[in-house]
């Protein structure tokens, strides 16, 4: 068996051992999404932090100059450098990374809420089938890496009853790193169809 053919058997035991982690998130990341849409209508004060929240982050996008005219190649190029600096915050951040992926869940929220729903769906369907799960998946690997650094530590205490409950396992640590290098490639690929798909759909609406 090849090396590369052995890491892709790794890669895909790793998702099947932490998929109750990988579930988690990806529910969390759901139900924040449908509830925060369904509570924007009765509230105010959500709406309030929605319009925040994408106020600043037009003015991140606005910051990178980006518009119609930015050329394929080099949106790409922006879009994966923010993806991929989420990643990493994601995966270094470990248990914050759940705070990311509620933020963008609610953003993505508020997004549809201001849209005509047919437009958001040709706007956002075509990466974001990528970079949703891409998303979900580095908030996971940050979790298993935090999960992996505590029960190390507490593997080197003499409290056996943490122990018990923290069993330390030396491959959470590999598992977490082949889990965010998935998230990394799905970054990609959602970056490079946001550049060149979803860029000429709203060039054509």
């Amino acid at each position: 068996m090849s090396r590369a053919v052995y890491e892709v058997l790794e890669i895909m035991d790793a998702l099947k051992r932490h998929k109750n982690t990988i579930y988690f998130t990806g529910f969390t990341f759901f139900f924040v999404f449908v509830l925060s849409y369904v509570l924007m209508h009765q509230s105010e004060l959500l709406k309030y932090f929605g319009e925040l929240i994408y106020g600043n982050f037009k003015n991140r996008v606005s910051s990178f100059g980006i518009s119609k005219e930015t050329s394929s190649s080099i949106l790409i190029a922006i879009i994966l450098f923010n993806n991929l600096s989420v990643a990493v915050i994601n995966y270094l951040g470990m248990v914050m990374s759940i705070f990311i992926l509620i933020t963008n869940a609610f953003l993505l929220s508020y997004v549809l809420y201001i849209s005509d729903p047919l437009k958001f769906c040709l706007l956002v369907l075509p990466h974001g089938i990528f970079e949703i799960p891409a998303l979900i998946l580095s908030a996971s690997s940050g979790l298993i890496l935090f999960r992996g650094i505590l029960c190390l530590i507490i593997s080197k205490t003499k409290i056996k009853p943490l122990k018990k409950y923290f069993e330390y396992r030396r491959g959470d640590l590999r598992d977490s790193l082949r889990i965010f290098f998935v998230s990394i490639l799905l970054f990609v690929i959602a970056a490079v169809i946001e550049g060149t798909v979803t860029k000429f759909i709203s060039n054509w609406l």
